[in-house]
């Protein structure tokens, strides 16, 4: 009885890495947004060294929260470390995916991109919410390769025709109260 409980737990343990899929390592990993003397009006995260053993693949995960309207940008680069000739490439991680997950009311537009040894995207007016970035790539150097990066996020700027579309309702409003307040 004990050794058909092993042998089943033994096939559990082994079913359950089968479907981990191509990129079982992955990590999350909560990007905390801090002020930076320089530009007090943009907040910065940044995005430490992940090393990876040759032949690693990854799905990581980075997790934000925008708390009102704003602009936001992600960047990570992979370091190529080539042999002396130039010839080998020794480490270095190619970027495969990038994409960007939010609330259902997803506003803002941008771009996504993941070519090669970087991966980045850029948006305008994110609503609020919270948003995953998820990063698929793998080593390809003979050693492993790693990646580092930084994300951004800045209160978006209303453009001036909304700014001069709000003006004119408040001229409307304040024409209205002060007739009634005369009738």
């Amino acid at each position: 009885m004990k050794i058909k409980f092993a042998g089943a737990l033994a096939a559990l343990a082994f079913a359950g890495t089968a479907l981990a899929g191509p990129y079982p390592d992955s990590i999350t990993t909560p990007l905390t947004f801090s002020a930076n003397a320089d530009d007090p009006g943009t907040l910065y995260a940044q995005i430490l060294t992940r090393n990876l053993s040759a032949s690693q693949s990854v799905n990581d995960y980075f997790t934000f929260h925008v708390s009102a309207v704003s602009d936001v940008s992600f960047s990570v680069t992979a370091d190529a470390l080539y042999n002396a000739k130039g010839t080998v490439l020794l480490q270095g991680a190619q970027f495969d995916l990038l994409k960007v997950n939010g609330p259902n009311d997803f506003l803002g537009s941008g771009t996504i991109k993941a070519d090669g040894l970087s991966a980045s995207f850029g948006f305008e007016k994110l609503a609020v919410g919270d948003y995953t970035v998820t990063l698929f790539g793998h080593a390809v150097g003979k050693a492993g390769g790693n990646y580092y990066g930084n994300a951004s996020l800045t209160a978006a700027v209303p453009e001036p025709e909304a700014i001069a579309m709000a003006l004119a309702g408040l001229a409307v409003v304040g024409g209205l109260a002060r007739r009634r307040k005369t009738v």
